[in-house]
């Protein structure tokens, strides 16, 4: 027998597929992505931003219906030099707008506007992975953990933190994103800790990539659960 300073990590992967509307949503979205990128200028710079910002639309998709129907709201931005990094997942000198849904340049047309409507229907709709996220979490939880669920954006980590609310409403369920200073997030963090050290409550966080490191969360969390990975492998 060997004793450990830690405890033996576990991990395993769960897949979920999606449902048709879903299906049907990302499709839409990815002809769209296709048709901006086929209409690009013959610039070099502009190629690549068109590129690079659909695929930081597919990102978003990905991610949750939320996030989807926040960056299809964000389109209108032009402002190129400062929507880049966000597009090309670069953490730059501010980490803390990197969970920020980003912007694509594009034209407002009526395929962008059916998109937008598309996706604030799927929002209200039965999300796959969601349920999935739960059926992970529900087992687990019978057994006394308390997770933190990482998310890539912040529209994500606030509609995941609102349906597991509604899916386990005995626990303490919070979120922290980028949208919180560092201090607010260290008070958010703490105040999760129980009063009452022999009446633990059972608590569960989802944060976005802006508590990855700086506080500890070892000290009331137990486990993790990625709901999104990070495209860019460096993270």
């Amino acid at each position: 027998h060997e004793d450990r300073a830690f405890p033996k990590h576990e991990t395993t992967e769960f897949a979920y597929h999606l449902s048709d509307a879903h299906r049907d949503f990302q499709e839409a979205v990815l002809d769209y992505c296709f048709g901006i990128v086929c209409q690009a200028g013959s610039g070099q710079r502009e190629q690549r931003l068109a590129f690079w910002g659909t695929l930081a639309l597919m990102r978003c998709v990905g991610s949750s219906p939320a996030a989807a129907l926040s960056a299809l709201r964000n389109r209108m931005s032009t402002e190129s030099d400062r929507l880049e990094p966000k597009i090309y997942d670069d953490d730059g000198d501010d980490e803390d707008a990197v969970d920020i849904e980003p912007g694509t340049p594009f034209d407002v047309d009526p395929g962008l506007l059916a998109l937008v409507q598309h996706a604030e229907v799927l929002v209200d709709t039965p999300d796959p992975k969601l349920a999935a996220l739960i059926e992970t979490l529900t087992p687990i939880i019978k057994k006394g953990v308390n997770p933190v669920v990482f998310c890539r954006y912040v529209a994500t980590a606030e509609y995941v933190r609102n349906c597991l609310r509604k899916a386990f409403p005995k626990l303490t369920i919070e979120s922290v994103t980028g949208i919180l200073t560092p201090d607010e997030r260290r008070d958010r963090v703490a105040d999760m800790a129980p009063a009452d050290e022999e009446k633990p409550a059972q608590r569960l966080l989802v944060a976005t990539d802006c508590l990855s490191e700086g506080i500890n969360l070892q000290q009331l969390f137990d486990t993790v659960v990625h709901y999104d990975l990070s495209w860019n492998p460096t993270r």
